[in-house]
């Protein structure tokens, strides 16, 4: 159902725009945190929802064929559309143009740049024509999941590296099955603050170490 927008005065630096019109840079979703945002912007009366979305400006990259391709906020755009909005903000200010490059050396230049993440659920590296068009057809990626819920006690919350959640999860998936998330997720979440206090972990984006130590 689509639900209407309060419209008012918009600040210079943001501009709606249709969620349609905005292109994935990753295969995948944590479907459990999708859910959960999808859920509470269900209550949300409208003026709630539009301070949020204010709140939350997309920024983008324009690519070939002047498309706008998004580097954040895949999970607040997938959950708009199931609680029935249409259109999210662009954020003017976080927008690159390469619109002048061609499809192979935008996706390279993307990458380089820590842009995009062209890795499936089992960590398997996949060509950038598999990312989807849409953000309806991004799938589930429990290793997300995981990460996203040990976001604080296992790593600092407020490092903002793209994709973090992502590496994390990769991390994670190297030491346990994701048979294991799926039958016991707080023995999973308790297991993953553990692996992340390693020295195994100390590359990774918001390292917190072993504050046993401390």
């Amino acid at each position: 159902m689509l639900r209407k927008r309060v419209m008012a005065s918009l600040p210079d630096h943001l501009e709606s725009v249709a969620i349609d019109d905005l292109h994935p840079t990753q295969l995948t979703l944590g479907m459990q945190e999708v859910a959960r945002r999808a859920k509470k912007m269900m209550a949300m009366g409208e003026e709630e929802a539009e301070a949020l979305f204010r709140k939350k400006p997309i920024p983008c990259v324009r690519g070939p064929g002047n498309q706008l391709y998004l580097i954040d906020h895949h999970h607040l755009c997938r959950a708009a559309l199931i609680a029935g909005f249409k259109e999210v903000y662009l954020d003017l200010s976080r927008q690159a143009d390469w619109s002048h490059l061609d499809r192979t050396a935008f996706w390279e230049e993307m990458e380089r740049e820590g842009n995009c993440w062209p890795i499936d659920a089992d960590g398997n590296r996949r060509p950038y024509a598999r990312i989807p068009n849409h953000v309806r057809d991004l799938t589930d990626n429990p290793w997300r999941t995981l990460a996203r819920s040990v976001r604080g006690p296992a790593f600092r919350d407020d490092d903002e590296t793209p994709f973090k959640e992502f590496m994390w999860g990769e991390y994670f998936r190297s030491f346990m099955s994701k048979r294991l998330i799926e039958t016991d997720f707080d023995l999973a979440r308790d297991l993953a603050i553990k692996l992340a206090r390693l020295d195994e972990a100390q590359d990774l984006p918001g390292y917190l170490g072993d504050t046993s130590r401390d």
